[in-house]
C-alpha cells in the first residue's frame, strides 16, 4: 500500500469530525454538506455556530414574544436574547457554502421557521 503524502492527510484532517462534538450536526445533509459546514465553522465562525443558529432561531420563531424583540435592549448571549439578523447572516452564510442539495434541505428547513415569523 502506497504511503500517502503528509500534504493530503493536512487537507484530510481538516474535514475529519471532532470526536468531541465541536462542530455542528444539522439532521438530513450529507457528509459533504457536513465538511463543508465544518469547514465554515473553524475558518470563519466558532464551533457549533450553524447548529446554534439553527436552534436559536427555531426557538425565536416560535417563542410567543418574539414580536417584541428590542435590538437595542438585551445581554447579547444568542441563546438569551437573539439578535435575528444575526442569525439569519449565519444560516445565509451557512446556506452557501453548502453543496446546492444540502443548501436545498437547509433552505426548507428555514423557510418552514420563516413562515412562523
Amino acid at each position: 500500500m502506497p504511503r500517502r503524502r503528509p500534504a493530503q492527510l493536512r487537507a484530510d484532517s481538516i474535514y475529519r469530525r471532532p470526536l468531541d462534538g465541536s462542530t455542528s450536526v444539522i439532521p438530513g445533509l450529507s457528509a459533504q454538506g457536513f465538511k463543508a459546514i465544518a469547514y465554515l465553522e473553524r475558518t470563519r465562525l466558532w464551533n457549533q455556530a450553524v447548529s446554534d443558529a439553527v436552534r436559536t432561531w427555531s426557538w425565536f420563531v416560535r417563542h410567543p414574544w418574539h414580536r417584541l424583540w428590542d435590538p437595542t435592549a438585551g445581554c447579547g448571549v444568542m441563546e438569551c436574547c437573539p439578535d435575528p439578523p444575526e442569525l439569519r447572516w449565519i444560516l445565509d452564510v451557512a446556506i452557501a457554502v453548502l453543496p446546492p442539495k444540502d443548501a436545498r434541505t437547509l433552505r426548507k428547513q428555514i423557510a418552514a421557521l420563516d413562515e412562523q415569523w
